[in-house]
């Protein structure tokens, strides 16, 4: 679950975009951190705290795994997953957490947008990142609000697969989350997503490797669940 396959390290390496990266500022965060939440920012710098309003950032992962989800209560709704090379706006009402320790290129939304104007090799990539976002948004609702999870795992499946290299009909994936947290990402409980796991594999669609580690022997038919 991303928002798109465009590596935005990638495209800061170019030369024409130097300007843009020496805008950027490094930080790091570790295992577990909420960075960015709707009602505050949890540990930027306290001089970035007095020029801007709390979490008017614009990020870009530079290593680590950052996890983008709602919370209503007790109940939490994964957004996305961020890699290395994703971006995400942190003035939204998603909570950003660490997930593995990480190192975000951040840089003040301001300063960016005006950045966009005067560079304008950048504004494709951010278009199609956004209109990423935009997908992936509608596809999450589509799925809480009117698919089932035995569908909703075999889409996270199949794009999980396809992040991966590899022969497209037998492709390794690695599940990133524990039980528990992958099952608040597909809104169910963690009893029900280890059935379906199970009967995926006696099915014959997947293949357990190890632990967290699968195989998907049959995609067709992993597809056939989506309608």
């Amino acid at each position: 679950m991303k928002f798109s396959n465009i590596n935005l390290l990638d495209e800061l390496a170019r030369p024409e975009l130097a300007p843009l990266l020496s805008a950027f500022h490094e930080k790091r965060y570790a295992r577990q951190a909420i960075i960015f939440a709707p009602q505050y920012d949890d540990d930027l710098a306290e001089q970035e705290q007095e020029k801007q309003q709390k979490g008017n950032f614009v990020f870009i992962v530079k290593s680590g795994l950052v996890r983008i989800y709602l919370s209503y209560g007790d109940r939490e709704f994964t957004i996305a997953f961020l890699k290395p090379g994703d971006l995400y706006v942190s003035h939204s009402n998603a909570f950003v957490q660490v997930l593995e320790d990480a190192v975000l290129l951040l840089l003040d939304t301001p300063t960016f947008n005006r950045c966009m104007m005067t560079i304008p090799e950048f504004t494709v990539p951010i278009v199609r990142v956004l209109g990423g976002m935009l997908k992936s948004c509608f596809s999450i609702i589509d799925g809480l609000a009117l698919r089932d999870v035995t569908v909703r795992l075999a889409r996270l499946l199949i794009d999980l697969a396809h992040e991966n290299e590899g022969n497209s009909q037998e492709r390794l994936i690695r599940l990133p989350l524990s039980g528990e947290m992958l099952a608040q990402t597909l809104g169910t409980s963690r009893q029900t997503i280890s059935t379906l796991l199970t009967d995926f594999t006696r099915l014959g669609i997947l293949q357990k490797e190890q632990r967290g580690l699968y195989r998907i022997l049959d995609e067709d038919r992993l597809r056939e669940l989506l309608h």
